[in-house]
């Protein structure tokens, strides 16, 4: 890094002044210490950006109480099937006990 200095004589600059090349932080290392939870810097190419990571708010869903499914509902009388016929299913085309 430079630092320049300039004398300043009345309301104009001087034609004096100095110029120094010292080492400096990118970010300083105390506030980077000093970071919590969420906080990051990140450096790249010389320069440092601070950032904040907000942690993310918790869906209204997950509050809910748990739904636990109840299965299928029960057909109506309707739609079941017919009882199995206990003489057998070609009783009626060659009566009962006809052989085929």
């Amino acid at each position: 890094m430079l630092e320049t200095a300039h004398k300043l004589i009345g309301n104009a600059w001087g034609d004096e002044g100095s110029t120094r090349i010292q080492h400096n932080w990118t970010a300083d290392p105390d506030l980077i210490r000093r970071l919590r939870v969420g906080q990051a810097c990140y450096i790249s190419h010389g320069t440092a950006t601070f950032v904040h990571v907000a942690r993310p708010r918790p869906s209204p869903l997950t509050l809910l109480p748990a739904q636990v499914p109840a299965g299928p509902p029960p057909l109506p009388p309707s739609r079941r099937a017919p009882a199995p016929d206990p003489a057998g299913p070609f009783d009626d085309l060659f009566g009962p006990g006809a052989a085929p």
